[in-house]
Formats: C-alpha cells, sequence, structure tokens
C-alpha cells in the first residue's frame, strides 16, 4: 500500500535470512524474543525440517481484484528467491506444497523439496491459479481446517519441524446462499461445522460466518490448534473491493490479536495491500525481508535523497533487494561503489561489473528485483545505493528492501557429543562461527563490532548464558549448569550482530552497514538423571473419524518406570469437545509401567479438528529411594467425522437377542434402506496406462493428485451415483447376512475395492462406502495387451489419500494378472508378451484399420456389437457372452434405424424391465 506503514517494514526476515545469512529485524545482542518469521528461519538454521504451505485464494473476486494474477507473479518470485537463497547452504532441508481455498481446502502440489531442480515443477503448479478464481466462497474454516489436517500429516516421521503457513486472500470471511440442492452440491456441501444449516436465506449465511468465526477464534479453536502444532502464519490480504477492517478476522488467525487464547510467542504477521504493486512488494518481502526504506524520488536526474545507500565488505557475499517504484514512469538505477549507473531497464537484464554479478526482473511495471552477488573480491568493498529517479514530483514515496547475505553464521560446534542429563553438573558448550559451507572462520579475523550472544530457553523461561561474545572469546566454552534444568526438551538461542566495516575514501567516511541479528535455534534435549527412564516429547494418537477412545504406547526407553500424574491441560480441541480426557491404567507409584506407557484419550464426542495439550508424566528411578520426578509431553489426536457404514450384523444381533421373530422381508426391507453410499461426498479421479508382469505405469507413483478429484455430493439419491465418470449402484445383497456393495458396471473386466480386489460377473465390486478404495479396469478391446484403468475414491479432505494410492502401487500388477488369468492371447501380439507387440517386422494389429478385402477403406463391422447395436461384454458378463476369438467371429449385421443406447443397468433391448436388488 502507498501509505506503508512502518510496523509492516519492522517485519522479520525470510526463511533465507536464517539459513544463509541474510539480514533480519534491529534487536540488541542480548535479546532472544524473535519475530515470528525469525522462528521458522532458526528453527531451520538449527538443523529442524522446513515446511512451507502456500495457501492461495480462488474465490470468484479474484478476476476483478487481481485480473493480472499478480499473486501468481509474486509466489513465482518468492519461490525462486527462496530456492536460490536455500542453494546456498546444503544442509538446509525446506519442502513446500502449495494449495487452494474458496468453497473449501484442496492441495495442488504435495510436499517437494525446495531445490534449484524443482524450482520449474513448484511454479509450473502455481501458474494454474491464474485461472482458479471461480469459487463462490471466501471459507476461512476450510482452509484452515485444510491447513490443520495437512501439518498434522506432515509431522509423522519429522522429529524436529519448521512450519510455516504463506497465506494469501482478497477478501473477507464469506459464504453465498445456496437457492437449491442442487447449489449446495455444486458448491461444496454443507459447511462441516453447521452441517444442519441450508445456507437457503441470509439469515443462514450470516449464522453460518458468525459460527465459522467463533470456532476459529474461540479458546481451543481452529487458530489455537494451528498454533498447537507450531505453525506459523503469515497473511497478507488484498484490499481492492473490501475494507482493511473486513481483514480483521484474517488478521487475527495471523497475528493472534483478538483471536485464541496461544498468543505467545506471536503465532505470526499480518501485511495488507491496496493494489497490485503493493500486494507483490508484500509477498516477496515477507519470507525474505532486509532493513525496509521509504525514499523519495528525484526528478529528472539522480540526486542523493533519492539514493538508498549500503556498504558493502569481505564480510557479504550477495545482496538481495525489492524495489517499488512511487509511481508510474521512474526510473531505478543500481549506483556502484565505483560511483557508475546501471538503469534496471523493464523486463529481464544482467551485467557483469568486474567482480560482482548483477541480475534484475521487473515483476510488474512498478517492482523490481535485483541479486547482486560478489564474484571476487574487486570492486566489491564500498558504497552501493539504488536510485529512484521519476520524470515528476510526487508525494508518493519509493519503497525498498535490502538483504545483506552475510557468508557468516553461528553453530554449536560439539552438538554431536553432547549428552545432557538433568542433575549431572556442569556441560560444556562450544560454539562457533562458519561459512555458508560449514568451513570454520577464524574469529580473530572478524572485527570487534561483531559480537556473540548465547541464551538458553526451557518452556517460557530464557537463560542468558553469555553476551557480546568478541574474537578470541566467542570459541571459549560455556558452562551449562545441569543441576539446574529439568528433564524435557529446550533451545540454545545464538544471536549474531555484524558490522560491515566503515568505508572511508579521502576525508570522507561512510559508516559501515549493521547486520540485524542472525539466529539460530538448536533443539537440545534434557535427559532425565542416571537410574531414571526417559520419554519422548510428543506422541501422536493419528487420526480417528469415531467417538471411541483411541490409544498409544508410549515407549520408556531405560531401567524405571513411569505413570500419568493425572495434570492434563488441552490447548485446542474440537468444537463442544472440551470433555475430553486423558488416562492411562498407570496413575500412580503402585500401578507404575514399565516398558510402555499406555495412554489412551476419549474424545467424549465426534467433530472436525485436533485434540492438542501436554500432560504430566512422572517417572520413577529403580532405587526406590529416589523421587520420582515429573516430565512434560506433549500429544495430538486429529479428529473428523466420517462416511459411516451401516452395520447390518448389529440389527441382527439385536433381533435375536429379542427373541422376535421378524419376517425375512423385514430383514430385506432393513437391508434395503440402509444399502446406500454413506457420507457427504465422493470425490474420485482415473488415470490410464500399461501394465504387465515386468512393469507397471504406477511403479513410480500413482499419477493422481488430490487436485485431480472430481467431486459427487451425497445430498439426495445414494443409490445411484456418477463419480468420475463410473456409475456407482447400491445393492443390498442376497443373503439376509450379507452387508451391501456397490457395483461398478465397466465395458472392460474390472474388480474393486481394496487388496484383495473383487468382482462380480466381470464388473467390480466396491462395500457400501466407496471412500477409500480403488478399482481397475481391463481395455475391453484389448484385455491382455491393452492399457489398464485406475479408478480411486475418496472423501472430502481425501483422508488417508497416500497409503490408498500405496495400495494401488503394491496391488496393481497382480490385480490385473488375476484379471487376464484364462484370457486368450490377442491377434498379432507375441506369445508371453504382455505389452501386446506385433511379431518381429510387422505391425501391430489395428482393429480400426481396414483389412485387404475392403480397398474403400470402410470400417469394418464391429465383431463386438450385438443385433440391435447394444455391444457385448467380455466373458462371464451377464449381458452377453464374448467370442472366443473376436477377430474371426464374423461380424453380425447391424440393424437400420437408430440405435438404443448402451445401459449397463438395463436388460438387453426388449427384454424385461431390471428385477430389483437380486438382479446381480
Amino acid at each position: 500500500m502507498r501509505g506503508w506503514k512502518a510496523r509492516v517494514c519492522a517485519v522479520a526476515a525470510g526463511i533465507a535470512v536464517g539459513i544463509s545469512g541474510l539480514t533480519t529485524v534491529p534487536a540488541t545482542a542480548d535479546d532472544t524474543a524473535m519475530a515470528p518469521i525469525e522462528r521458522f528461519a532458526a528453527c531451520v538454521a538449527g538443523g529442524g525440517q522446513g515446511n512451507v504451505l502456500m495457501l492461495m485464494d480462488t474465490s470468484g473476486s479474484l478476476a476483478d481484484t487481481d485480473p493480472e494474477a499478480g499473486r501468481v507473479k509474486a509466489a513465482t518470485a518468492t519461490v525462486n528467491r527462496l530456492a536460490t537463497s536455500l542453494a546456498e547452504v546444503p544442509s538446509a532441508a525446506v519442502d513446500i506444497a502449495v494449495a487452494g481455498f474458496g468453497t473449501g481446502y484442496q492441495r495442488s502440489l504435495n510436499w517437494t523439496p525446495l531445490k534449484p531442480d524443482s524450482v520449474g515443477v513448484v511454479n509450473a503448479d502455481i501458474e494454474r491459479y491464474r485461472g482458479l478464481n471461480r469459487s463462490v466462497d471466501t471459507d476461512y474454516w476450510s482452509a484452515m481446517d485444510g491447513v490443520r489436517r495437512e501439518f498434522t500429516d506432515r509431522a509423522k516421521g519429522q522429529e524436529a519441524q519448521c512450519n510455516l503457513l504463506l497465506w494469501f486472500s482478497d477478501g473477507e470471511f464469506a459464504i453465498n446462499k445456496r437457492r437449491s440442492d442442487s447449489d449446495m452440491q455444486r458448491w461444496g456441501g454443507p459447511k462441516p461445522w453447521v452441517p444442519d444449516n441450508a445456507l437457503r436465506s441470509e439469515a443462514d449465511v450470516t449464522a453460518a460466518v458468525k459460527a465459522g468465526g467463533q470456532d476459529l477464534c474461540r479458546t481451543g479453536g481452529l487458530a489455537d490448534q494451528l498454533r498447537s502444532l507450531d505453525i506459523i502464519t503469515i497473511g497478507i490480504g488484498l484490499a481492492v473491493d473490501v475494507k482493511p477492517e473486513g481483514f480483521n478476522l484474517m488478521r487475527g488467525i495471523s497475528t493472534g490479536e483478538a483471536c485464541g487464547a496461544s498468543t505467545t510467542p506471536q503465532p505470526g504477521e499480518f501485511l495488507m495491500a491496496s493494489d497490485i504493486d503493493d500486494l507483490i512488494y508484500s509477498f516477496v518481502t515477507a519470507i525474505e525481508q532486509g532493513k525496509g526504506e521509504q525514499t523519495p524520488a528525484c526528478v529528472q536526474t539522480q540526486c542523493p535523497e533519492g539514493t538508498r545507500t549500503f556498504v558493502l565488505d569481505g564480510s557479504i557475499g550477495a545482496v538481495s533487494a525489492t524495489a517499488q517504484a512511487p509511481i508510474d514512469g521512474t526510473r531505478i538505477f543500481l549506483k556502484t561503489r565505483s560511483g557508475d549507473s546501471v538503469e534496471l531497464k523493464q523486463g529481464k537484464g544482467d551485467q557483469d561489473l568486474g567482480g560482482a554479478r548483477l541480475a534484475w526482473e521487473w515483476i510488474t511495471p512498478r517492482v523490481v528485483t535485483l541479486d547482486l552477488t560478489r564474484e571476487n573480491p574487486d570492486n566489491w568493498a564500498g558504497p552501493w545505493g539504488i536510485v529512484f529517479v521519476a520524470d515528476r514530483k510526487s508525494d508518493e514515496l519509493a519503497r525498498s528492501s535490502i538483504t545483506l547475505k552475510g557468508d557468516i553464521t553461528p553453530v554449536l560446534t560439539n552438538r554431536d557429543e553432547l549428552q545432557l542429563r538433568a542433575g549431572d553438573g556442569k556441560a560444556q558448550l562450544k560454539v562457533g562461527v562458519v561459512d555458508r559451507t560449514g568451513a570454520r572462520i577464524d574469529p580473530t579475523t572478524l572485527s570487534q563490532e561483531t559480537t556473540l550472544g548465547v541464551a538458553l530457553r526451557s518452556g517460557s523461561t530464557t537463560t542468558p548464558l553469555a553476551s557480546a561474545l568478541v574474537r578470541e572469546g566467542i570459541e571459549q566454552p560455556i558452562d551449562l549448569d545441569l543441576d539446574r534444568l529439568s528433564p524435557g526438551t529446550a533451545e540454545l538461542i545464538l544471536t549474531l550482530d555484524v558490522t560491515t566495516q566503515s568505508w572511508t575514501e579521502g576525508a570522507t567516511t561512510i559508516p559501515g552497514t549493521k547486520l540485524e541479528p542472525r539466529f539460530a535455534a538448536i533443539p537440545l534435549t534434557i535427559l532425565p538423571p542416571a537410574n531414571y527412564p526417559s520419554i519422548p516429547a510428543r506422541i501422536s494418537f493419528g487420526s480417528t473419524e469415531k467417538a471411541d477412545p483411541v490409544t498409544v504406547e508410549v515407549p520408556i526407553d531405560g531401567e524405571g518406570c513411569a505413570w500419568l500424574a493425572g495434570t492434563t491441560t488441552f490447548t485446542g480441541y474440537p468444537d463442544g469437545q472440551d470433555g475430553a480426557k486423558l488416562s492411562s491404567p498407570a496413575q500412580d507409584r503402585a500401578g507404575c509401567a514399565t516398558g510402555k506407557l499406555s495412554l489412551t484419550l476419549d474424545p467424549a464426542g465426534l467433530g472436525n479438528g485436533s485434540f492438542t495439550g501436554t500432560t504430566k508424566v512422572m517417572l520413577a528411578a529403580t532405587d526406590a529411594s529416589a523421587e520420582p520426578i515429573s516430565v512434560d509431553l506433549a500429544f495430538d489426536l486429529s479428529q473428523s467425522r466420517p462416511a459411516s457404514q451401516p452395520v447390518l450384523w448389529a440389527t441382527l444381533v439385536a433381533v435375536t437377542l429379542l427373541g422376535v421373530a421378524i419376517p425375512v422381508g423385514l430383514l430385506y426391507l432393513v437391508k434395503y434402506l440402509t444399502a446406500k453410499i454413506p457420507g457427504t461426498a465422493v470425490l474420485g479421479a482415473s488415470a490410464s496406462g500399461p501394465v504387465s508382469d515386468g512393469g507397471a505405469f504406477t511403479d513410480n507413483g500413482v499419477p493422481i493428485g488430490v487436485a485431480d478429484l472430481a467431486l459427487t455430493h451425497l445430498t439426495g439419491n445414494r443409490r445411484d451415483v456418477s463419480v468420475a465418470g463410473r456409475g456407482l449402484r447400491a445393492r443390498m445383497g442376497a443373503s439376509p447376512t450379507e452387508p451391501g456393495y456397490v457395483m461398478v458396471a465397466t465395458a472392460g473386466a474390472s474388480a474393486g475395492g481394496r487388496m484383495p480386489l473383487q468382482s462380480r460377473g466381470g464388473h467390480a465390486k466396491l462395500p457400501l462406502a466407496v471412500q477409500g478404495t480403488w478399482m481397475v479396469e481391463l481395455d475391453p478391446q484389448r484385455p491382455v495387451s491393452g492399457p489398464v484403468t485406475v479408478t480411486v475414491f475418496t472423501g472430502p479432505g481425501a483422508p488417508g489419500f497416500q497409503e490408498l494410492l500405496a495400495d494401488v502401487r503394491s496391488g496393481i500388477r497382480s490385480e490385473v494378472a488375476r484379471l487376464r488369468e484364462g484370457m486368450p492371447a490377442e491377434p498379432g501380439a507375441q506369445s508371453g508378451d504382455a505389452w501386446g507387440a506385433a511379431p518381429s517386422g510387422a505391425p501391430g494389429a489395428d482393429p480400426w484399420s481396414s483389412p485387404a478385402s475392403n480397398p474403400g477403406g470402410a470400417r469394418p463391422a464391429d465383431p463386438w456389437a450385438q443385433p440391435g447395436g447394444r455391444p457385448a461384454a467380455p466373458a462371464a458378463d451377464p449381458w452377453g457372452n464374448r467370442p472366443a476369438n473376436p477377430s474371426s467371429a464374423p461380424p453380425p449385421p447391424r440393424q437400420s434405424g437408430p440405435q438404443p443406447p448402451h445401459d449397463p443397468w438395463a436388460n438387453p433391448p426388449g427384454g424385461p424391465a431390471p428385477g430389483g436388488p437380486s438382479s446381480w
């Protein structure tokens, strides 16, 4: 925005800031209170796994507020910058995923390591959002619930997580009316937090938005759940059609301002833009923000007051900057240390400056990014500047954010040798500084202005260990008093301050540029005293779609035992489920558990959200005379409302216990009434490719992503549903005790479910709860050598989607082989060649080609057709019998006149109507 506030200019430096020595916000040497983005950067610098989720608004208003897709340009520039910085630090590990939200949440790019060779893949996915601007809602609740589920799944197998959410929206939390059931189905179905709200009136919509906002910001609500999962949120709002106060909810979710109870440390930042230029500047600088300043533009010619000056020396390896011109037509120059000026002309450019390489790109006509890289010491040290020159005077100010990439990083050098145990007296910490390759930097070569501070953060307490260490003092051992520490996790916070050397030329001295503190947050584990056991710092109860209690076994490492102390604090929970309880059979010293501690979390209901919190566990030593000690254990459980499948056995057992003679017809009536596809929606997608004993097109991954899933809502008829082009028909089964199932009519032989797959009459058979299952179909013309089609089915939010795809990969070859078993070889295919290759020197048979006896080229009669134009089904197909050798069977004559459509549910033309449930 043109009225750029000073507060925004103080936003923390970006991801790469903490990774590759970029600058961050100003702080004193002994100040370890980091801004949100600095915490993420410090976490990655300390060896944690970085996870960046880019969440893009897809609401219909974007067609007006962002017609040129500035959000796409900004996100692409951000990814490019970040990947370049990460490449300079090989040890840094950051993965990125991309998702969109409108009527709901949908991930479009799976988690991908962010490296130079993957930038193309990431940006190609971001480019898709150029045309994704038709969603009818701006549904904050579904967006944040999707983020919660995303990071909960991501936490599996990651010990040290560094989570960052970059969230863009151009509008406030808004939902449109649904005029009909069709609208409800087409636009995402009922809202999960108000499933009984039909959204038919303005009053309904107002009530839904109010309830969603309350659930987001209540104590323990969605915002608190995200913070309990250590997700740092950077929100970027584009206020074109919405007043700034319309973003108050987004601001609150991002920053904790009047939203939620978990607001310390600050959970994130919120940036506001008033136009596309502001948006792009804010987006790029949000994660790579150096020292931001405003500068008046020169008029017509370069001038000192319109120049943003910075000084470089040998400690700086590169410079990144983003500049925004105040008015259209403003020219921007880079002034070199020798006094020469290079105009950054519109478009892209690069230039060799004799010791440095300059590259720039204009993202819009008023926003440019530039990168200056040192190639050798010549023509590098000294004053540089960015100059703004406008063709007319303006009250608007130019903006620039300059990031000096210092080639120096603080580290804990004896990290791998440390074993810290509470009560063990003193331990010695050895720290130092390294360059971006990890090579040691001799601290005696540093200036007196370079200082290092060391502090230990345990829980909410921060204890300074050393401050303002200079030169030789930087590598002196630092004592850590273990007698004063409690078992659990802690962080060693290293804070490095560097100021570049001043530049003197003749009688002129230009002060050096101070690099703001560089942080590294290094996780430390404080073990219990000797003879005491230890337990993990965090456990996960996984995910559930039930209200039933969930039990996990917490490993107890070492001798001794443990029990649940009974003090549990829930920091997050689904709406209305504040009665959840954590329990254990081991509740006191008498019931102390060894080897493993069984914990049970009772949700006390069913909802959408995460149970997060901490509990106290007591540890007892092998020496019975030693006092037990308590440790904190963090936990989480993700819960969502499921698509439930009716259990017919429960009805039969109840009938038997009551001793009531229920007529068989009533049992069938119960079966018929319950033979419906459950849940609120089914999502599906298909992919095709070759499959043989030697390989399958799914071996390197099933080519189906969440973004490919087509959605069908279950609002009315749950017995006949079309999903991703597949017709699903629910059947109740012939036996009184047989559960219902779903049949999928296919032209080729098929099977479905989960391994092993099932079929009936050559058609795929699925359970009623089709969500979480898959099916495979052979090519009807070339069942042995032709392509195979895989279709997957899942539910809203795609729960267990990766496990479903893994099931496909592991089972597709065996299932296809089972379907092909006993099928005759196809004409033109070599014996044993599952790919259907033609004999050597001869082309493969083409069923569409004209035979020699048909020189006119007319297409031959269809050997699969039956009289009346109805195609025959494969062998064992209830609709007809297929010839054993189709190529040798004489083509039957086609009847003239209109042909009846192919209806897999009907009987042959002229036959009786389907006979009801037993027709399968």
